[in-house]
């Protein structure tokens, strides 16, 4: 394919534009109208080389400016899958292999790997999301002191535990953030040059995507861009763009028409100009995982250099979602018809169903959906095994694993020939069986999930990109109950305090329980005004936050100095000041073990 066909297909569209008017367009206005979604710029590209490009909505939700199809938008994580293509730009030029571990180019690096002597990271397990290190933390998300030009390794300065690989590398997909940012500082140590630069001239640049940067760049200030739609929040609020962190991972603006370049070279054969950009075998395998246990259990997709495989309305594709600070997107192609679409949003609503954009989407490419016959089997009464209760098996964000105990916990149960799985957070899935420990469900075409044992013995589940690991129900309840108390006590501590203090005066602060008083005051005091600081300053080193920091400290020393103050001088150990006292005791200890207290949001 030669470079000129990349752009061929853009003109193409005008014939049936009438059509489209009033077909396509319409629905997403509707759509978009229904979710409460400020604005979108969308493409779609079909078989013969037409393509749409189009929007509705406003670039400024304050000023009601008309976002118009070339405006520009930041995708968040979809920039993943163009920076993969930039890996894999390397890997063709014979500058890297995707099987090369890790510390061959960064040498320096300290990843904690325990699995290191059989299972050593490598440059696809970064791509492919399969390397175990977690997430992010916090304050890699939630964090206004980036800046454009941060070194990429500050990630992991100053605490080195956030590179402790949790579950063998290769073995399972689990998201990683952190992971391509790592990819970032591969490029940069190979090139000499920031990776930001390095891939707007040897992917955007020969791909004709002049729109299109990896850059930092902004509605307002030093780095301005007027084409830039502004971000919004949930309530309507536009909101500009600053740096992050883990820009790698995110950092991406574009337009709708040079995604449409890029989605068509990915569908391709790798060709510019008659000369390889990419090889197409590479290209071929974007979004094909057959290395991790749920694909040797006999679930047939997952994350692979980049990109996802996503069985939804009939039809298989290649997908990868993103969002980032008031920006969400799409990116979909089915690479055996050469269609595809992208939908970018300036929001990022935590309410709209984006999933009914995807459906419209693939109806309107006219994809042709896979017709197999799924054939319902008895489910096998030793599956039974795997009723309980799940957590995943890698924490997203680091140290809040305890969190995942009691709030991202799901419910699997057997339930006559169905198994039905019920996140604390999420919808339900009822799922039925195929045989050999896989599962699919309702509208899907192949297997969904899988249960399985690892090398450890430990009951897992999988979709391919999520695995869940079985866990003491007991367990749950037990941290669900201690939490439940804890803060129950706090409250009582607060409350009873300033009935005492109101009525005994300052005579109240005689008495050592006051000291409960005290702690609990200036944690709930610590807690409202951080409910009320800027999100995105929720990961710096700010006043509230150190005194949320201070605060729960002092509940901890307070709480353990009066139980055993009382206890030596066996007071009465079934007053409620005493029970709440323990309570809070054991609630702190409980936080301080897993890394929850002190409560430091900047690390």
């Amino acid at each position: 394919m030669h470079f000129k066909y990349i752009f061929i297909f853009f003109f193409l569209s005008s014939i049936s534009y009438s059509q489209y008017e009033s077909g396509l367009k319409k629905t997403i206005k509707n759509l978009l109208k229904q979710e409460k979604i400020v604005g979108a710029v969308w493409c779609t590209i079909s078989q013969n080389g037409n393509s749409t490009i189009d929007s509705y909505g406003y670039k400024n939700n304050q000023t009601r400016e008309i976002i118009s199809s070339n405006a520009k938008m930041n995708v968040g994580s979809v920039s993943k899958t163009v920076l993969a293509a930039g890996v894999l730009r390397m890997v063709t030029l014979g500058l890297l292999k995707l099987d090369d571990p890790v510390k061959k180019y960064l040498p320096s690096l300290p990843i904690e790997n325990q699995w290191d002597k059989t299972n050593t990271v490598t440059i696809r397990h970064l791509l492919d999301n399969t390397s175990g290190l977690t997430d992010a933390r916090l304050w890699h998300i939630f964090s206004s002191t980036a800046k454009a030009d941060t070194p990429l390794n500050k990630v992991y300065q100053g605490d080195v535990s956030v590179l402790k690989v949790q579950y063998k590398p290769g073995s399972i997909d689990s998201y990683s953030n952190l992971g391509y940012s790592i990819l970032g500082m591969v490029i940069e140590k190979i090139t000499k040059q920031p990776y930001e630069s390095y891939l707007d001239n040897t992917i955007l640049k020969p791909l004709g995507m002049t729109e299109s940067t990896f850059h930092f760049i902004s509605q307002s200030g030093k780095f301005a861009d007027e084409k830039l739609a502004f971000g919004h929040f949930d309530n309507g609020n536009p909101v500009a763009s600053i740096p992050m962190y883990l820009r790698a991972a995110g950092q991406f603006t574009t337009t709708a028409n040079d995604m449409a370049k890029f989605m068509w070279f990915m569908m391709s054969d790798g060709l510019v100009n008659g000369k390889t950009l990419i090889d197409k075998n590479l290209l071929s395998k974007v979004g094909i995982q057959k290395s991790t246990d749920a694909y040797k259990k006999g679930v047939p997709y997952g994350y692979a250099l980049g990109a996802y495989q996503r069985d939804r309305y009939g039809a298989v594709g290649v997908a990868k979602n993103g969002n980032t600070l008031g920006f969400s997107a799409m990116l979909y192609m089915f690479p055996e018809s050469k269609k595809a679409f992208f939908i970018a949003y300036n929001m990022d609503s935590e309410t709209a169903d984006y999933d009914l954009f995807n459906n419209e989407f693939t109806n309107y490419l006219g994809v042709n959906k896979i017709n197999k016959n799924l054939k319902k089997q008895k489910i096998e009464n030793s599956l039974t095994e795997w009723n309980g209760y799940y957590i995943p098996i890698i924490t997203v964000v680091k140290p809040f694993k305890l969190i995942d105990w009691v709030f991202s916990n799901t419910k699997v149960a057997f339930l006559g020939n169905d198994l039905v799985i019920r996140p604390f957070q999420g919808k339900n899935k009822t799922l039925f069986y195929l045989g050999n420990n896989t599962f699919s469900m309702k509208g899907r075409t192949n297997v969904t999930h899988t249960l399985y044992k690892d090398q450890n013995g430990d009951l897992l589940i999988s979709d391919g990109i999520r695995t869940i690991k079985k866990v003491s129900g007991i367990k749950i309840l037990s941290i669900a109950f201690s939490f439940l108390i804890g803060i129950l006590s706090i409250f009582y501590f607060f409350v009873n305090g300033l009935i005492r203090f109101f009525k005994n005066k300052a005579s109240y602060f005689k008495e050592t329980y006051s000291l409960m008083f005290a702690a609990s005051l200036f944690l709930l005091v610590s807690i409202f005004l951080f409910s009320f600081q800027p999100f995105m300053e929720m990961g710096n080193l700010t006043f509230i936050n150190i005194l949320l920091f201070a605060s729960s400290i002092l509940l901890s020393i307070a709480s353990i100095y009066v139980l055993i103050h009382k206890l030596i001088g066996k007071e009465n150990f079934m007053s409620f000041d005493f029970l709440a006292t323990f309570s809070i005791a054991q609630f702190s200890i409980l936080l301080i073990i897993n890394g929850v207290f002190p409560v430091i949001m900047w690390q």
